[in-house]
């Protein structure tokens, strides 16, 4: 099958490669591809999702407005709505709770739900937030969103941020993004089902493999793509207390191991074209006299 998968043209071979890792992500990662529609909608606003004026926030509220004292400074005021928003809302991943690997929901979903991730969490304080009249926004580092308001942040606040949705739109702060990724990527990995990881992992491997390389030199690069994951998920177990140097150790296998099977593949292609090429040029000369 490989043999034969390789007889096409590398400009019709690679899109179709690419094409079908794709397609295989979205549908272990994004099942509903209906959900996945409405996730990007309201990502393009996210502070959209903040709805202070949705009845069912009103009873919310009213208890919020008991558990504040008026003469409380802001930073407490905000940290009571965090508790608040915790206890009222669980943290459950959004696999659990909507069959998909994330989704940005609307605050009626999240009343409706009962329990949510951070972004859930997020747009249910940042709503409370504003019927006290503070001005609030969601940021996010990619790893997890929290609400930044006028009084300043709360909801677990990360250190850097890498996107504001602001009224005049999204700011990038590409800098913070570079740094959390190791952080981000574990946190995304570490709480996805395994089994479906391992589904994308094999097709991604397949899609690699090249007649000219050795099943030895399949299956080593296998594992050490394999050990990956497992250090990605295990650097990205605590979101709290990440392990950083697990988090790269884990990339650093990713890399290596794809890396490795395409050298192989180039350099087995490399010495069979040779190889057919020395043939073709020994089948044209022309034959020794006795």
């Amino acid at each position: 099958m490989i043999t034969a998968w390789h007889q096409l043209r590398w400009y019709w071979r690679w899109p179709i490669k690419w094409a079908v890792v794709a397609a295989t992500f979205f549908l272990i990662c994004f099942p509903d591809p209906f959900l996945f529609a409405r996730h990007l909608r309201h990502w393009q606003d996210p502070n959209a999702m903040i709805n202070p004026d949705l009845p069912a926030l009103a009873p919310w509220v009213e208890e919020v407005r008991g558990l504040i004292n008026p003469e409380s400074s802001p930073k407490k005021a905000l940290k009571t709505v965090e508790k608040f928003v915790y206890k009222k809302v669980p943290y459950e991943w959004d696999w659990n709770t909507w069959g998909s690997a994330d989704y940005l929901p609307t605050l009626a979903e999240v009343i409706e739900k009962g329990r949510e991730d951070c972004d859930g969490q997020a747009v249910a304080a940042a709503s409370i937030l504003k019927s006290l009249g503070y001005k609030a926004e969601l940021v996010t580092d990619f790893a997890h969103v929290w609400v930044k308001t006028d009084k300043g942040e709360t909801m677990h606040p990360g250190k850097k941020t890498s996107i504001a949705a602001t009224e005049k739109g999204f700011s990038i702060n590409w800098n913070a993004v570079v740094d959390t990724l190791p952080k981000s990527l574990a946190w995304s990995v570490a709480p996805f089902p395994l089994g479906r990881e391992l589904i994308l992992l094999v097709i991604a491997w397949l899609m690699l493999l090249r007649p000219n390389v050795s099943w030895r030199w399949r299956l080593v690069c296998f594992w050490v793509v394999l050990s990956g994951l497992l250090f990605l998920r295990a650097g990205g177990h605590s979101f709290r207390d990440p392990n950083v140097a697990l988090q790269w150790w884990g990339i650093a296998h990713l890399v290596a191991g794809a890396v490795t099977l395409f050298v192989l593949g180039r350099r087995g292609n490399r010495q069979s074209c040779c190889i057919e090429g020395g043939s073709l040029e020994a089948s044209r000369a022309p034959a020794s006299t006795p």
